[in-house]
């Protein structure tokens, strides 16, 4: 499984969280917002035959989330490798108002340049009724830089 892949997928959800909370704030208008987030921990929690990356197999990944230095949130995500060097994540991110969803798909025809683009497909409490979409690149083997572009 592509570290790379699944940090940006990760990120970009913990994103959404924090733009969703200042847009609900804010009205029905669209909200920028640049963060940076860290990977705590993450795994393959199944790997199919044969040994090794492979289609079939199911990782992890958990991290904390912060804005100037500050922690906002966390997030955990789960990511199935698919033939042809792809992967299908989902993430969710929790924070106090609720919680944020974000679906990505990694591989040919998907995200494979710098920058990662991935859907925020909803949430709940505070955040219900919140889409969009991050734009993420990496800062190391466990940070990202995100944009993330959020309308209600």
């Amino acid at each position: 499984m592509k570290h790379r892949q699944i940090l940006a997928a990760c990120l970009a959800l913990a994103v959404a969280a924090l733009v969703a909370s200042a847009t609900a704030a804010g009205g029905s208008g669209g909200t920028n917002l640049d963060l940076t987030g860290t990977v705590t921990g993450s795994g393959v929690s199944l790997d199919a035959k044969p040994a090794g990356p492979s289609p079939g197999d199911v990782g992890y990944e958990v991290g904390l989330v912060y804005d100037h230095g500050k922690r906002v949130g966390r997030f955990q995500g789960v990511c199935t490798t698919l033939p042809r060097a792809s992967q299908q994540c989902s993430f969710t991110l929790g924070l106090a108002g609720g919680q944020l969803v974000i679906e990505a798909g990694y591989g040919p025809g998907f995200n494979t340049g710098s920058t990662a683009l991935e859907a925020i497909v909803g949430g709940t409490g505070a955040y219900a009724g919140a889409h969009g979409q991050a734009r993420d690149r990496e800062l190391g083997n466990t940070r990202l830089a995100f944009r993330l572009e959020l309308t209600r």
